[in-house]
């Protein structure tokens, strides 16, 4: 073996997360510490020169080994957790879930990429995406560029009424839930954001209209809009408080505004920031009688009215 097969041998074993020891290497391939020293040396200052590789060399006092250490490296549990995620959510179609999954076990050692997939082999083979198997990688990146670039669009879109509509938008965030991806864009025509699946949208192409200005009360802020709602759709904002009778940590995981304002005999009273959609109400009725809406009224006024629609259709 000649010096360069020797250090490309080194560096893939540092990849997948090996410590290596100058004498251990030495032994192994029949030269001196000082030659696998100055191996090390030559793959540090490499890496250092490597803006696009953001790892470094690292040395472990313990041991006495070399490994590498950066942002861009995983292990088999990142590798686990994060395969057990993508299996779960079923966004991708099966292709997509399929080479994201090999990219990722190539991350680690064939021994650690056996592990994981016999941890999740079961749940690779029953694999059920959703029912649109489009290609959604390129097309979310694509998505997430114009965004970025603050690109105003004219596109059609296929409403659930089967319906095609063109809109010119300006698109300024785009998110997962529950299985899908939408995008959120201010409508030139409308004055107003809107929510849109991306699945829906058909074609778009660069319109001929200006990028719209807003003040800053009007600034879209992705991060708090999605503390403030459960689904995918956007709402007038408002205060609920709740009576609930389970762990209150249920309500605090699912709205990152909530706050236990007292303890009673019935339960607990959170209060929390939230947008009045579909989803908020059918949420809340899925807690069951463990939780009581008390304000605001309008709210209460919706809960009572659905229940009592649900309890008639049941009664027919």
């Amino acid at each position: 073996m000649n010096d360069q097969e020797r250090l490309l041998t080194i560096f893939l074993r540092l990849q997948s997360g090996a410590h290596l020891s100058k004498l251990q290497l030495a032994d192994e391939f029949g030269v001196s510490e000082k030659t696998i020293q100055r191996d090390f040396s030559l793959l540090g200052n490499f890496l250092e020169t490597q803006p696009v590789v953001a790892a470094e060399l690292a040395y472990d006092r313990k041991y006495h080994t070399r490994y590498l250490k950066g942002k861009s490296l995983f292990n088999k549990k990142d590798i686990l957790v994060i395969s057990k995620i993508l299996l779960e959510n079923r966004s991708l179609n099966e292709d997509e879930n399929k080479s994201l999954l090999d990219s990722l076990l190539a991350l680690v050692s064939k021994e650690e990429q056996k592990e994981i997939s016999k941890i999740i082999a079961s749940e690779r083979l029953n694999y059920a995406p959703i029912s649109d198997t489009q290609n959604r990688i390129d097309k979310i990146w694509e998505w997430s560029e114009m965004i970025r670039k603050e690109m105003v669009l004219d596109i059609h879109y296929q409403s659930p009424y089967n319906s095609r509509k063109k809109h010119t938008i300006f698109p300024v965030s785009l998110y997962y839930d529950l299985h899908y991806f939408y995008i959120v864009a201010y409508n030139l025509s409308f004055d107003s954001y809107m929510t849109l699946k991306l699945d829906r949208i058909l074609d778009w192409k660069l319109s001929k209209e200006s990028k719209p200005t807003f003040s800053y009360g009007k600034r879209f802020r992705d991060g708090d809009m999605r503390n403030k709602h459960v689904d995918s759709f956007l709402g007038r904002e408002f205060t609920v408080r709740v009576q609930f009778a389970y762990d209150p940590m249920i309500l605090l995981d699912q709205f990152p505004t909530a706050r236990i304002i007292e303890h009673t005999e019935k339960g607990v009273l959170i209060e929390f920031e939230s947008q009045d959609t579909p989803g908020l109400k059918r949420w809340l009725l899925g807690q069951g009688d463990a939780l009581k809406v008390i304000s605001p009224k309008s709210l209460v006024s919706e809960m009572k009215k659905i229940i009592k629609n649900m309890q008639e259709s049941y009664d027919k």
